[in-house]
């Protein structure tokens, strides 16, 4: 073994003694095991510090790009009938990329809308409690898969592209002849918050708004999941997404947010949630202007609203888009109850 580590040369030093008919001096032998047994020591440990470090960047590069990469669809898409929602209907639309988006419709009764919009990683089948909590109340509700995720053409990088499927999820619901151009509402959820935030800034075509852990920053992301290890996990994490648009500062959901006034917005997080902590949650809070309500459900999951609140969920959700766009006397924001804060009036 000896041999072995200290390479050739060792061997070959060896035989020239044995050829000799002379004997390897102990003492050499000896500081000879010691060298090689320091040198196999070494190079142990820089072999374990390379293969972990090589681990951890490895796992946070992939969870990283989690983010931009596609779920398999889910079976519901091709069956809206199985779904369990009365008169939903599969759509479509060009987006203004020239994308082809699908959606579910469930047509209004009030003449008022919500558009939904799903997170990363799922397509609109994961918003059915949004979706028949709203559509019972009577809204129309358009529920689209974002470029790349679920059936919509495109890539997923939450740039552009996204913006304008949304832009044009909007153009489509004014167009429709049993809604009011000016009762269109938007609730998004997690990442569709993050997007939603950045169009609903610049187009005042949706009148209320209600984010659900929707992220403030993407800087602020990387830190909160992608910092334990220092560069180790942050550099991976940031590479994983570079070509995606998270990162731009002028797209920034905790920099557009105050624009929304004076259209209100609806703030709901999990008090636990994982994905997207209080931090996050109050930060984008803090951003936005009046008229903003903050609403914190006991739980530490990420969504999952309807079971984590249970029926007050649908009444807070159907309460705020019934003020906010019926234009009812009630005020949309019911403010401080224990777990929710609505700011004091400028």
């Amino acid at each position: 073994m000896i041999l072995a580590a200290a390479g050739p040369h060792a061997s070959v030093l060896l035989l020239k003694f044995k050829v000799r008919g002379e004997s390897f001096p102990e003492d050499n032998l000896s500081q000879f095991s010691a060298r090689a047994k320091s040198v196999i020591i070494f190079a142990a440990v820089v072999g374990a510090c390379a293969l972990f470090a090589g681990y951890i960047s490895f796992r946070n590069y992939h969870w990283a790009r989690s983010e931009i990469e596609a779920d398999p669809p889910s079976p519901l898409l091709k069956q809206p009938e199985s779904a369990g929602i009365a008169h939903v209907q599969a759509v479509s639309f060009v987006s203004r990329s020239g994308l082809h988006i699908a959606a579910w419709y469930v047509p209004s009764e009030n003449r008022a809308a919500v558009i939904v919009a799903h997170g990363t990683n799922s397509d609109r089948a994961s918003m059915l409690d949004e979706i028949r909590l709203l559509s019972q109340a009577g809204f129309g509700v358009l529920a689209f898969d974002w470029p790349g995720l679920g059936e919509s053409d495109g890539r997923i990088l939450w740039g552009s592209e996204a913006r304008d499927a949304l832009s044009s999820a909007i153009d489509w619901i004014c167009a429709r002849a049993d809604v009011d151009p000016h009762r269109v509402g938007g609730l998004g959820f997690s990442m569709g918050g993050f997007m939603l935030t950045q169009v609903a800034a610049r187009d005042r075509r949706l009148r209320a708004i209600t984010l659900a852990s929707a992220p403030s920053d993407f800087d602020s992301f990387i830190s909160l999941h992608y910092t334990r290890w220092g560069p180790l996990s942050a550099w991976p994490a940031r590479w994983a997404l570079r070509g995606s648009d998270l990162f731009a500062a002028d797209h920034s959901a905790v920099r557009l947010i105050g624009e929304i006034s004076p259209r209100p917005i609806l703030i709901i997080a999990q008090s636990d949630d994982f994905e997207i902590p209080m931090a996050m949650t109050r930060k984008l809070f803090e951003s936005a202007r009046e008229p903003k309500t903050l609403w914190i459900i006991p739980g530490n999951r990420h969504g999952h609203y309807a079971e984590a609140a249970g029926a007050e969920y649908g009444r807070r959700l159907q309460a705020f888009f019934t003020d906010n766009l019926l234009g009812q006397a009630e005020p949309s924001n019911p403010g401080y109850s224990g777990d929710s804060a609505k700011s004091p009036a400028p």
